[in-house]
């Protein structure tokens, strides 16, 4: 099934809670969604552990993320 959740973000490569995602799942879509024009960010988004993901190198401090993903198991 395709879930999806509106949730604040974090700094740098600090967890981002997502509740109900799972490392078995697979991300679709990470998309930033403050501002003038939203802002893609799947290319630098992993679920690290069960109930979390992570951006690589933008700051998501005090914005909203659209998580998107498909639960595989």
């Amino acid at each position: 099934a395709l879930k999806s959740a509106v949730v604040d973000g974090a700094g740098i490569a600090a967890n981002i809670a997502v509740a109900g995602i799972l490392t078995t799942d697979a991300l679709v879509s990470v998309v930033n969604l403050e501002g003038t024009s939203s802002e893609d960010l799947t290319s630098e988004a992993s679920i690290t552990s069960d109930g979390n993901i992570q951006c690589s190198t933008t700051d998501t401090t005090g914005k909203k993320l659209q998580v998107m993903w498909q639960q595989v198991a």
